[in-house]
Order: structure tokens, then C-alpha cells, then sequence
């Protein structure tokens, strides 16, 4: 009985205690990559080129606003008040990442004056987010090249990038790429220097995944 009671206890502790560490990571990260964000950045000038993302802790923002200034790209954010930072929103990022259906703001644009458009998000248990997903089944990508970029922790799923590809292609694409960059796990990520280098290197040279 002594053991079984041991057992539970520590089973409830990290139940616990895991989602406040995770939550607590995140929290540093969002706060140290708003500062980053927050910096003024010149208006885009070429108008072929859009980069649209969704981002919980800011790590696929950082990726999108690099992105955005490399190609001089309008840039443009996914709003889902469903996963806000912060406990709640990690909750439903767990429990809901399969959702084919999620509110997001904004939901359709007017993509027509792009050549070009980069769809960014995070990968939540190896699947891109569904904000991602959402936009993609609601807007026209007609005779554009689209490519999906992704900040990870561990790995992604590359059935969950096809299935991804299909709803691009079904909606008009002319060509998909798929490029993504590995942050580490949590508590072991590489520095925003690093990733903000890895980016840099992957999208204006066109480097391959490391």
C-alpha cells in the first residue's frame, strides 16, 4: 500500500509539475522574443513576396519577421485567442492540436497581388499548428509558389506535411517547399542568435534541413 501510495504521489506531482515548467519556459521565451519583435522594421517594398504565420511563444514569429526581411516581404500574423500564452493556451495546444476547425483572425485574405507566400507555425506533436491548417483550407493560393516554414522541438511528421501540401495544391498552388528549423527541446534550445543564423543561412542561401 505504501508503494502504490508512493507511486501516485509522484505520478500527480509531475502532472504537476510538468506543465509549469513547460509553461515557464515559454513564458521567458515569449518575453525575450517580444523585445526582439518589438523592433521597428522597415515597410515592405516588394509586394510579390507575403509571409503569413501563427506563433504561441514567438520562436515561428522570429522565423517569419527573418524570413520577411530577407525577401522584403509584407508580413502578416495568424491571431487564435485559443491558445494565448500561457497555461491555458498549452492546454489547448495538447488537447486540440488534430482540430480541423479553429477561429483565427484573419481567416481569408486577398492573396491575388502575391508570387509568392510563406505559411508559418509551429510544430505541435509533429503536426504544424491548426491555425496553419485553417488558413490553408480557407484562402486561394492560385499560380503561387507556397512555402511552409516550421520552428520544432523534436521532430515533425512528414504525412502531416503532405496532407498539408494537398490542401495547398487542391487550392490552386503552383509549387510547395517545405523548410524547417529545430529549436531543441525545452530547456535545451539553441540561442535566438543561433536560430535567427540557421535562418538566415536556410532561406537566403537556400541550404538544405541540417
Amino acid at each position: 500500500m505504501k508503494m502504490t501510495a508512493y507511486l501516485l504521489t509522484t505520478v500527480l506531482i509531475a502532472i504537476i509539475v510538468a506543465p509549469t515548467v513547460v509553461v515557464s519556459i515559454e513564458n521567458g521565451q515569449e518575453r525575450t522574443n517580444r523585445k526582439l519583435l518589438s523592433k521597428d522594421r522597415e515597410e515592405a517594398k516588394n509586394t510579390e513576396v507575403a509571409v503569413v504565420y501563427f506563433s504561441r511563444s514567438g520562436n515561428t514569429a522570429v522565423m517569419a519577421k527573418t524570413i520577411a526581411k530577407i525577401f522584403n516581404a509584407d508580413l502578416i500574423n495568424i491571431d487564435a485567442s485559443k491558445y494565448k500564452i500561457g497555461f491555458w493556451g498549452l492546454t489547448e495546444a495538447a488537447r486540440s492540436y488534430q482540430d480541423r476547425e479553429v477561429e483565427i483572425d484573419p481567416k481569408e485574405l486577398d492573396l491575388s497581388k502575391y508570387k509568392k507566400v510563406f505559411l508559418g507555425s509551429p510544430i505541435w506533436f509533429y503536426r504544424p499548428s491548426p491555425p496553419i491548417f485553417e488558413f490553408a483550407k480557407n484562402n486561394k493560393f492560385n499560380a503561387k509558389d507556397v512555402v511552409l516554414f516550421n520552428s520544432y522541438n523534436s521532430n515533425f511528421g512528414q504525412d502531416h506535411i503532405d496532407e498539408f501540401k494537398s490542401i495547398v495544391m487542391s487550392n490552386g498552388a503552383k509549387s510547395f517547399d517545405h523548410k524547417a528549423v529545430k529549436r531543441g527541446r525545452m530547456g535545451s534550445q539553441i540561442s535566438t542568435a543561433k536560430f535567427i543564423n540557421i535562418i538566415e543561412n536556410k532561406f537566403s542561401k537556400g541550404e538544405n534541413d541540417e
